[in-house]
This record gives C-alpha cells, sequence and structure tokens, in this order.
C-alpha cells in the first residue's frame, strides 16, 4: 500500500525525470531509510548522498557508517559531504548547508533530481511552526512537493506513523537521532507537543494542516505566474533589485506583498525566514508619500530613497582610490591649482554639513543638496570622497574642485585629482 502511495505522489506532480539517477538524501533517520527502498522497489537507480555536521560526535559518525553499510548493501552508489556550520541558528544553518551541497552534487554527478523524505507530519509541523512566526500565504505552503532547485518529496502523500509501521513490517533498521528530543528546538516541541494535542482534539489535524498546505501551494504558484507577469524593476543586478515605489504601492496588497517578497527571492535568495510583518514594513516605506528610510529583512535590508526601493544585502561601499596626478594642462573640471591649495591634502568621507562651491556653481552648496539636484540615492552616499586641504574641501566625487581652488591660465603647479577607474 506505502509503494502505491508513494508512486501516486511521484506521477502526481511528476517529480522524477524517466530514465535519470535519482540522488537521495539518506540520514539514517527512519524516514529517509524508507524513501532510499521505497525508491529502489519502484525501480529508480539512486546515488545515496549523506550530509555528516558532526553536531553529536559519536553518534553522528554512528550514522554516516550506517548509511555506508546500508548503500553498498543495497549496491547503490554512496557520498558524504561534511556540514560544518557557523555561527548563528544551527537548524538554519544545517538546512542550508545540507541545501548548498544538494544543489552541487545534482549537478556535479547528473542526477535527475534530489529526492529528501519529508512526510505528511512534517508538511503540518511547518505548517503550524511558520503560521506561528507570522508568516503569510506564500509561507503556508509549507514543504514543496517539486522545486526550482531539483528538490523532491516523494513521502509527502503518507505520515511519519505509516513510515514507522512500513520499515517495521519489512524488518529493516533505523537509527534515532537523539537531538530530536530536545526542547530548545522549536520544532521538537511542535512535533513531541503541540501537534499531538491537537491531534487529541481534532484528529485529522495532521491531514488538514497538510491539506492546508497544498492548497497553499497551488495558489502560491498561479500567484507567481502573475508576479512575473507584472515583474518590470527598474534594475536588477547580482545581489540587488531596484523597484519603484510608487509603482509598489499601487498594487492591490495582496499582489503588492507577493513582489515584495518575489523581489527578495531574487535579490537574496531564499526567504524562508522573511515574515508578514517584515513584507509590511516594507510596504509601509513604499506608500510613503516621500522620504527616505530602510527597513531591516531577514538576509538583507530595504532602503527607500527618491522614489526607489533598492532590496538588496547590507550595502557595502566598495573602496575608493584616489589619485593624484601632476597634469600638463590648466583646464578641466578636476584640476586644482596646487598654488592656491597647497600640499598636503587630506582624504576622508563626506560628512553631514559639508559645504562648498564646485566648478560652475552660483554659490556654495551643501552636499546634500547636491546629492538632492543629482539624485544620489542614499544608498550610493556611504563612504563618498572628499579631498581636503586643512578644513577646506577641494574636490568631491561627481561634483568635481572647489570654485576657489580651480586650475586657470596662469596656474603653474596643476593637479587632477579622480578616481581610479574614472
Amino acid at each position: 500500500m506505502l509503494l502505491e502511495q508513494v508512486a501516486a505522489t511521484i506521477l502526481r506532480y511528476n517529480m522524477l525525470p524517466a530514465g535519470s539517477r535519482i540522488g537521495v538524501a539518506v540520514s539514517g533517520g527512519a524516514d529517509s531509510v524508507c524513501l532510499l527502498h521505497i525508491l529502489l522497489r519502484l525501480g529508480w537507480p539512486v546515488h545515496v548522498l549523506h550530509v555528516n555536521h558532526g553536531l553529536r560526535g559519536a553518534e553522528s559518525e554512528g550514522d554516516e557508517r550506517f548509511v555506508a553499510k546500508m548503500a553498498a548493501s543495497l549496491g547503490a552508489p554512496f557520498e558524504s559531504c561534511a556540514g560544518g556550520l557557523g555561527a548563528g541558528n544551527l537548524e538554519a544553518a544545517a538546512r542550508a548547508r545540507r541545501l548548498e551541497y544538494f544543489q552541487a552534487a545534482r549537478e556535479r554527478l547528473g542526477l535527475g533530481a534530489v529526492a529528501t523524505g519529508h512526510t505528511r507530519t512534517d508538511q503540518a509541523e511547518t505548517v503550524l511552526f511558520r503560521a506561528m512566526r507570522g508568516s503569510g500565504p506564500g509561507g503556508l505552503a509549507g514543504v514543496l512537493p517539486v522545486t526550482r532547485e531539483g528538490l523532491v518529496r516523494p513521502l509527502l502523500g503518507v505520515s511519519r506513523g505509516e513510515v514507522r509501521a512500513w520499515l517495521a513490517a519489512e524488518g529493516l533498521a533505523w537509527r534515532e537521532d537523539s537531538s530530536n528530543g530536545e526542547s530548545r528546538f522549536a520544532r521538537n516541541r511542535i512535533r513531541g507537543e503541540v501537534l499531538p494535542l491537537l491531534e487529541s482534539i481534532l484528529p485529522q489535524a495532521t491531514e488538514s494542516l497538510a491539506r492546508l498546505a497544498g492548497i497553499a501551494g497551488e495558489e502560491e504558484e498561479y500567484w507567481r505566474g502573475e508576479v512575473e507577469r507584472l515583474w518590470q524593476p527598474v534594475e536588477e543586478r547580482p545581489g540587488v533589485v531596484i523597484l519603484e515605489a510608487g509603482v509598489v504601492a499601487g498594487l492591490a496588497p495582496v499582489v503588492g506583498r507577493r513582489v515584495i517578497r518575489y523581489a527578495m527571492e531574487r535579490a537574496l535568495g531564499g526567504c524562508g525566514s522573511v515574515t508578514l510583518e517584515q513584507v509590511e514594513r516594507v510596504m509601509a516605506l513604499a506608500r510613503r508619500p516621500e522620504g527616505r528610510g530602510k527597513v531591516m529583512v531577514a538576509g538583507g535590508e530595504v532602503w527607500r530613497s527618491f522614489g526607489w526601493l533598492r532590496i538588496g544585502r547590507a550595502v557595502e561601499a566598495p573602496p575608493v582610490r584616489v589619485l593624484v596626478e601632476e597634469s600638463a594642462y590648466n583646464e578641466g573640471r578636476h584640476r586644482i591649482d596646487a598654488g592656491k591649495a597647497p600640499m598636503p591634502w587630506r582624504y576622508r568621507a563626506w560628512q553631514p554639513g559639508d559645504c562648498y562651491q564646485p566648478v560652475g556653481a552660483d554659490r556654495p552648496m551643501k552636499l546634500k543638496e547636491l546629492f538632492h539636484r543629482a539624485r544620489v540615492p542614499s544608498w550610493d552616499r556611504r563612504d563618498w570622497p572628499m579631498v581636503l586641504c586643512e578644513d577646506r574641501i577641494v574636490w568631491s566625487r561627481r561634483f568635481g574642485v572647489a570654485q576657489w581652488a580651480m586650475a586657470g591660465p596662469r596656474s603653474r603647479h596643476i593637479v587632477d585629482v579622480r578616481e581610479q577607474g574614472e
């Protein structure tokens, strides 16, 4: 019966490309062991993939040996990846490391897909977790049956209890992860306390939550098509998307929120940790009639300036190198009379209150006014380079030489100032 249920799920979502080898993520736990055996019995050629995060010492090493031995007994190719983690949320870091490895393995080994052992019970737990964290409709889609990154979940149609019952009936062993009992992880408490309580009130709770995820997933797929049809960014490059704030603000909320999430996905990667509250803060930023501001979101930040929204990772100003060279010419907006502005000069980034009169201006102007006139957005102003003679501004990026220091026909010692690459 279980084999038929899994086969039906694979067929329904067209999960596995015909004739291709399938990567199977096997931790050694019941779900992944079940998945491996079922795919083999259904006739799929597999390649076993294991990630050893090393978080449980000897127990982690035992899991790896168990999976390697099982793969060898089944005649399946096996490889393991060290899953070292950095600082931060352990669960999130471990998940990101696994996804990175699975994508790399899929490309390197020419796998048609990588299958993971998520069950209907995992789906229900995910929906509960995201709803309590403040997710919007997109988050309620839970664990997707098929992802754009090539992951598939053939066990989504069966429960964790059905998996264990099948393994016991078949006499197949698996490993228990001792960390699954640690109450410090929110998911473990949902698994061990919250979901059982819900099922004691409504026996169909798990199935209903999983059904909700399926419906939400189908609706999100529809809305994604609508968002892609409307997608017209002002600018898009790796790690950055810039949108017209007015255009976003003019969309119906149900569309605007999805456009913001889509922009975050394209600029920041996966948006699993972005909450509805964060999306609403970005929408509020877009709806401002004018002005500027910044909102921090998971994985990055959103700036508002001059009617634009910049969505991307934290802005890091590129290193600036100002070149000062002797010049044989005495005309040009970058050329300075070193007799009027004797060296040594000093370099610093602009500061609020900075004011000077660039060549061609009719009066001294604050840098803030120059930025506004030139429509320099807030995120591009960091570390804006200035050259000073004592306390007087001699030159600045884009706006050029100060009127008082400009070289003229009678200048004898002329210096050219510019940024490297100009």
